[in-house]
């Protein structure tokens, strides 16, 4: 459990609490470990107020951790699963998922579980700053998971770019194994292709445990340098990395080559600014290929927009339609919309308006009202998010709609929006609102037309 209490942030745990400064919370790997992944997440995100209040005194490994959440929007990860093996003498299958919550890593045939299927949880700023947290062996999968999460960033800042270091596992002809003992413990190191292994043996109950280390943790995570390695050790696994060499694409075949290209075109949506940054010189297709993959990457998303009903996906698929030249996004949202479930409609609302300035927003927006009898949220929905259109010349007349026609609960539902209006700094119109009541309008009362005409004119319709 997690309790936020005045500057701190508790966590309790089968009779066991500890308590953490928002510091660090930001600064430490794993926090609030044992949670489950989602509170985890949410927690971070929550302490950054208490971070700002004290944000002079965080360290720099703080302010990045910090910057990281701040800018990250973790909804606007599409879930993703992607399988894998791993290869020591025998073949280990992984599944990795990728979504809002965070990354999921299944071991599939108990490669260091105790059961088949074990699920271990690692944190998006976790990964990021540290590298994965289970056996990933492949750079091509730790290069899309980081623009995965790149690309779920409100803007791009200094952060995007402090990633961990993305490198070749260098090549190891053999494992190399290390172990220190006394009377009754025996501790141990084993180097692999794809990261350390260490674990602990006592000769009464045989292996204590078995860990994993990626390489990019323990170059860079603090609690990696406590781990029980004699001096010789580590420096021979520094040594073994200090060998680090990526392939270039040179070094594949033209087939392969293409494929991968392809694969960088589109996980990043065909944009251009996160391939290169990301990839660089790696990414040079033939115009002929990458006009394919682009017919191919509308195509899909094109369709993927005719089922989405997140907000978060909508507004990227928009902006890579956009990107990559497709004419009259704003229509097809339009049309898209109007066949829509009242959550799509929602999210194709907001999108039509934050990203278009739309007045088809409002259309859509107010059409969400033919389920108002079905579920009285709709209602409230509608004209609170009106409260928020006043820049929209088409809400207002719909607000004005309101007020002249027969409908009594929308007439009063207007004139909340033009006391929500008048709220926030109109002045004029929170004088004429007493003037606004359903029994003179229903009675066609002279004052009352008057009152409404000079509060048209007021709104600028």
């Amino acid at each position: 459990m997690i309790t936020f209490s005045g500057h701190s942030i508790v966590q309790q745990r089968d009779g066991w609490e500890k308590t953490w400064t928002p510091a660090e919370l930001l600064e430490s790997p794993e926090p609030l470990k044992g949670e489950p992944l989602v509170l985890r997440t949410t927690s971070m995100q929550r302490a950054l107020p208490l971070a700002e209040e004290v944000f002079d005194q965080l360290s720099e490994r703080a302010l990045l951790c910090y910057h990281f959440w701040k800018q990250l929007v973790p909804n606007r990860i599409e879930e993703q699963v992607y399988e894998y093996t791993v290869k020591t003498r025998n073949n280990y299958r992984w599944k990795l998922t990728v979504n809002a919550e965070g990354l999921f890593y299944q071991d599939l045939d108990a490669m260091y579980g105790q059961l088949k299927g074990q699920v271990y949880e690692q944190l998006f700023s976790d990964f990021w700053f540290y590298g994965p947290m289970m056996p990933v062996p492949e750079l091509a999968t730790r290069k899309w998971i980081v623009a995965r999460i790149r690309n779920a960033f409100m803007q791009v800042g200094p952060v995007a770019y402090r990633h961990f270091k993305l490198f070749e596992y260098p090549a190891l002809a053999q494992d190399e194994f290390w172990e220190e003992s006394d009377s009754s413990v025996q501790f141990f190191v084993n180097l692999r292709q794809f990261g350390i292994e260490y674990g602990k043996t006592t000769w009464y109950d045989g292996l204590v445990y078995l860990n994993f280390l990626s390489f990019e943790h323990f170059l860079v995570a603090p609690e990696a340098q406590k781990l029980h390695l004699a001096e010789e050790t580590r420096t021979a696994i520094l040594k073994h990395l200090s060998r680090q060499e990526t392939k270039m694409p040179d070094d594949r075949d033209d087939e392969s080559h293409t494929a991968e290209m392809k694969r960088m075109f589109m996980e990043n949506g065909g944009m251009h600014h996160y391939i290169y940054r990301e990839y660089g010189k790696g990414y040079q297709p033939a115009p002929l290929e990458e006009q394919q993959w682009r017919r191919e990457l509308v195509d899909k998303y094109m369709e993927q927009l005719r089922h989405e009903d997140r907000e978060s996906v909508i507004s990227y698929l928009t902006s890579v339609l956009q990107y990559n030249g497709v004419q009259d996004v704003e229509e097809l949202l339009f049309c898209n919309a109007k066949e829509a479930t009242p959550k799509a409609r929602q999210a194709f609302s907001k999108v039509l308006d934050e990203q278009f300035k739309s007045d088809k927003a409002v259309e859509i927006l107010v059409s969400l009202l033919e389920f108002a009898e079905q579920d009285n949220y709709w209602l409230d929905y509608v004209f609170n998010t009106l409260f928020r259109m006043r820049h929209q010349p088409v809400a207002r007349a719909y607000i004005r709609e309101c007020l002249e026609g027969d409908d009594e609960v929308y007439f009063n539902k207007a004139v909340e929006v033009l006391q929500m209006w008048a709220y926030f700094g109109d002045k004029a119109l929170a004088a004429l609102l007493p003037g606004l009541n359903w029994s003179d309008a229903s009675a066609d009362d002279p004052s009352f037309r008057e009152t409404l005409a000079k509060v048209v004119r007021l709104i600028n319709i």
